[in-house]
């Protein structure tokens, strides 16, 4: 699991990989060209990875969804054009069955980045008021994260991750930060518990 400054150290690395990632690959610029302004948000938006894995929102029409679906192809000619591959890629219309998280599209990819490492990269179009709604919420809740221990985030998220069938099963990164937010302990059984009495 490592020490404070171990997880700190690597978080950091894993924010300069992601930025390179985004940057080098073109994947940024070429949502922005075809879409609008996207948003890197989640464990990379607020400086909290432990893993790489990039969360991108931007707002997308729902009436686009078969412009969002043949952008999978421009994706995969993206990363080509770099000299990588596209590993896997999954097209979802949540505007046909809404997740909990509600309405959207959204292309979620895995590929290789010029030094071998495999990133996930969960890509969401949601609705154009909707995505004004959660970016409001997304800065109330940066600030609130900034106010938190951020190594008790690492810490936590790093355990979880490391037992099998877990993270993302019992708790998830938005369970450990309202944990962390509430100040309700220290640890994942706490967490546990904390969740369930909620």
């Amino acid at each position: 699991m490592g020490t404070p400054q171990a997880r700190a150290e690597l978080a950091a690395a894993l924010r300069d990989e992601a930025r390179i990632v985004l940057s080098e690959t073109g994947l940024f610029a070429l949502l922005q060209a075809r879409f609008g302004e996207p948003t890197v948000t989640g464990s990379a938006g607020y400086d909290l990875m432990v893993w790489r894995d990039l969360d991108v929102h931007l707002a997308v029409d729902g009436e686009l969804w078969r412009d969002w679906m043949a952008f999978g192809g421009d994706l995969a000619a993206q990363l080509e054009s770099v000299g990588l591959s596209l590993h896997r890629a999954s097209f979802v219309n949540d505007y046909v069955e809404p997740s909990p998280r509600g309405g959207g599209l959204r292309w979620l990819i895995q590929f290789r980045d010029f030094a071998g490492n495999m990133w996930q990269m969960n890509i969401q179009g949601w609705d154009p008021f909707d995505y004004a709604v959660r970016e409001a919420r997304d800065f109330s809740l940066r600030t609130d994260l900034n106010a938190c221990d951020r190594d008790l985030i690492l810490r936590l998220k790093t355990e979880a991750r490391e037992r099998p069938n877990y993270y993302g099963v019992k708790v998830s990164s938005w369970d450990i930060y309202q944990f962390a937010i509430a100040n309700a302990g220290d640890s994942l059984s706490a967490l546990e518990k904390w969740k369930a009495a909620q």
